[in-house]
C-alpha cells in the first residue's frame, strides 16, 4: 500500500461511494499519503451495493478498513455496517445526520462482541465540531452553535445540493433546554459574528454526538449559509409550504448551476461555544478554495491511523476521539485552512 517497505503491515483500505463528490477528495487525501484505496460502489473498482448485506459481505474482509462516502445517510439503512462487524472490518462514515447516527450508536454493543472500530459522523460534523469546542478554552459548555459555510462553487454537486434540501420546512431535531426538541428547517435565522454570515437552521447528528461528550450541553443546533447569491432567500420561503419546497426540488438543477456560477469559493466551518456564565467563544476554520477538505481530512486521516495499527479504541467511537485534534489542526493548515478564533 505504500513505498515505503510497509505495505504489509497496512490493512486494506475501502472507499464506498470513492466516485462521489466526498469520497472522491478522501481518496485523493489517502493517496497524498502514500496509500493505496479501493474505490468501491456501484462504479469502480470494487462492485457493491452497499444497501445489499449480501453483496457487502461477498466484498468485504476480516480486517478491511471501510470508509463509507456513500450519501446522501438520510436514506441510509445501517446494512455496510452490520455487514463490516460480521465480517470484522473496522468503519469509518462521513455522516452528518442525526437518525443514521442514533442508528449507528445502537450497534456499540455488537461492534464491541466483535473488536471492531466504528468511527461515525467522522467529518465536519461531528469529528471537527468536536475537536473546535474541545479547544476552545470552554470547559463546561452549555450551548454549541456550528455553521456550515460551504464554498458553493466548488461544492454544488447532486448529491451535496440534496442533502441540503431535506431540511427545508421539514422536522429537524436540536437541542433546546437539554432535551431534545422538533423545529422546522429554515425556518430559524442566528446571525454568526465569525464568519460574519447568517445561518439558516438545518439537521445535523450534532444534537446527539456532542451531548455524549459533555451531558451538560443544553442547546445544540447547526446552520448553513449557501454563500449563494439569492438562495437563502429562496429556499427560506420554499419553507414555508410543501408546494414551494416541491417547486424548489423540481429546480434543483437550475439552483446547482447558479450555484456553480454565482457562488462563493472562500468557505468556512464554525462554532460558538458557550458556557454558563454567558462567555462565548468563537472559532472558525476557513480557506480561500477547497474548504470542502475541512470534511473530508478527518476521515482520511482516521483511516490511515487504522490502516497502521495506531487506533486501539472499539465499539462506535466518541466524536472527540476520532482524530487527534493537533494532528488534524496542524493537517488543515497543511491544505491552507486557517484556524481563527474570536
Amino acid at each position: 500500500m505504500c513505498g515505503d517497505g510497509k505495505a504489509a503491515l497496512l490493512r486494506r483500505i475501502v472507499v464506498a461511494g470513492g466516485a462521489g463528490f466526498f469520497g472522491r477528495n478522501v481518496v485523493e487525501l489517502l493517496r497524498s499519503i502514500d496509500l493505496h484505496p479501493i474505490v468501491a460502489g456501484r462504479t469502480g473498482e470494487l462492485r457493491v451495493d452497499v444497501e445489499d448485506p449480501r453483496s457487502l459481505r461477498s466484498v468485504l474482509r476480516a480486517g478491511d478498513v471501510v470508509v463509507d462516502a456513500a450519501g446522501p445517510y438520510q436514506s441510509r439503512s445501517t446494512a455496510l455496517v452490520e455487514a463490516a462487524i460480521e465480517v470484522g472490518g473496522d468503519v469509518i462514515d462521513l455522516n452528518e445526520g442525526i437518525d443514521y447516527a442514533k442508528a449507528v450508536a445502537r450497534l456499540d454493543g455488537p461492534a464491541r462482541d466483535r473488536n471492531v472500530a466504528i468511527l461515525s459522523s467522522c467529518s465536519a460534523v461531528s469529528s471537527v465540531a468536536a475537536i473546535l469546542v474541545r479547544i476552545s478554552g470552554v470547559e463546561r459548555p452549555t450551548r454549541v452553535s456550528a455553521l456550515v459555510a460551504p464554498a458553493s462553487r466548488e461544492t454544488a454537486h447532486p448529491g451535496t445540493v440534496r442533502a441540503l434540501l431535506r431540511s427545508i420546512g421539514r422536522p429537524v431535531e436540536v437541542r433546546r433546554n437539554g432535551a431534545p426538541h422538533i423545529a422546522t428547517g429554515w425556518r430559524e435565522r442566528r446571525r454568526f459574528e465569525l464568519p460574519r454570515r447568517r445561518g439558516h437552521l438545518v439537521g445535523s447528528a450534532l444534537p446527539v454526538t456532542l451531548p455524549e461528550i459533555w451531558p451538560g450541553l443544553r442547546d445544540v443546533d447547526c446552520w448553513t449559509d449557501t454563500g449563494t447569491l439569492g438562495a437563502n432567500a429562496v429556499l427560506s420561503a420554499a419553507s414555508l409550504s410543501g408546494a414551494l419546497r416541491a417547486l424548489a426540488e423540481a429546480l434543483m438543477p437550475l439552483g446547482q448551476l447558479a450555484a456553480r456560477v454565482l457562488g462563493a469559493t472562500h468557505g468556512a466551518f464554525a462554532v460558538e461555544v458557550e458556557d454558563e456564565g454567558g462567555r462565548i467563544a468563537r472559532l472558525a476554520l476557513t480557506a480561500a478554495r477547497r474548504s470542502y477538505l475541512i470534511a473530508a481530512a478527518p476521515a482520511a486521516l482516521a483511516a490511515r491511523a487504522l490502516a497502521e495499527g495506531r487506533f486501539t479504541e472499539r465499539g462506535v467511537v466518541r466524536a472527540d476521539r476520532h482524530v487527534n485534534a493537533d494532528g488534524l489542526l496542524g493537517y488543515l493548515q497543511g491544505l491552507g485552512i486557517e484556524l481563527l478564533r474570536d
